[in-house]
């Protein structure tokens, strides 16, 4: 790797699975110190060990993005092992799919609570870190459904149409203290935790409408945040990258 995030202090959310682990993997291959945030100690552990058995920087945190209180401590913490946060990837996600009637107030709530607070929560507890050093590229995981219609998904694309909006207008406040705010919309991604409950045929239904032809890895997703977070991207903020193999523009 070229060590584009060398010097850099980067706080994953969610960052012990799936396309937040791909995320706190390459942001340690290109030299950053990392901040595995993870509701489970063991799955926030294991990708920090990994990354330190590979020769790279990684502290394993603990807590609720839901909870404010919890991510502040987390901050604290890595900012206390490592210096100031200067990179923040809100990826964490809670989400149930269904009928909206069929809702109960603490799905909805839950989804809300990580979803969308937890975005505003990592914004409360990085920004100091961000003023002290100087500099900063804020990541929010969004998602093509912040634009598109979704049946039996109207409490997930609220919220992610909510951080796209929370991304915007980030950039429009933080903009004058040098930091950055984007998103990334990732379009179908073959995960671990997808695997569980999509089935190879459900995959290849979805693979057949990517204009591209496959389906997205969570590298993909990892090498756009890589991308925004380094200085290659320094006059890009406000904006959503929409990392789907031209789904989204192909069905809307």
């Amino acid at each position: 790797m070229s060590g584009r995030l060398q010097g850099h202090v980067a706080l994953v959310t969610g960052g012990g699975r799936g396309i937040g682990r791909a995320i706190s993997d390459a942001f340690a291959r290109e030299g950053a110190a990392v901040g595995v945030l993870d509701l489970k100690e063991e799955v926030a552990e294991t990708a920090a060990e990994a990354i330190r058995r590979d020769g790279g920087k990684a502290v394993a945190l603990v807590g609720n993005v839901a909870v404010r209180e919890q991510v502040m401590a987390a901050a604290e913490s890595l900012r206390q092992v490592y210096g100031p946060t200067t990179i923040l990837v809100n990826n964490a996600m809670w989400n149930r799919y269904g009928p909206l009637e069929e809702q109960t107030e603490e799905v909805i709530g839950r989804m809300i609570d990580v979803g969308f607070k937890g975005v505003i929560w990592g914004y409360q507890a990085i920004m100091p870190q961000m003023r002290e050093a100087g500099r900063g590229s804020i990541i929010n995981i969004a998602s093509p459904s912040a634009v598109l219609a979704m049946k039996h998904g109207i409490m997930y694309s609220a919220i992610k149409a909510a951080v796209a909006a929370a991304t915007r207008s980030g950039a429009a406040e933080f903009g004058s203290l040098n930091v950055r705010v984007n998103a990334i919309a990732p379009g179908p991604t073959q995960t671990d935790g997808a695997n569980l409950v999509v089935d190879e045929a459900a995959w290849e239904r979805r693979r057949q409408r990517v204009p591209l032809g496959r389906l997205g890895q969570p590298e993909d997703i990892a090498n756009a945040a890589v991308f925004l977070a380094s200085d290659e991207a320094s006059f890009i903020s406000g904006d959503m990258i929409f990392v789907d193999g031209a789904i989204t523009y192909a069905f809307s």
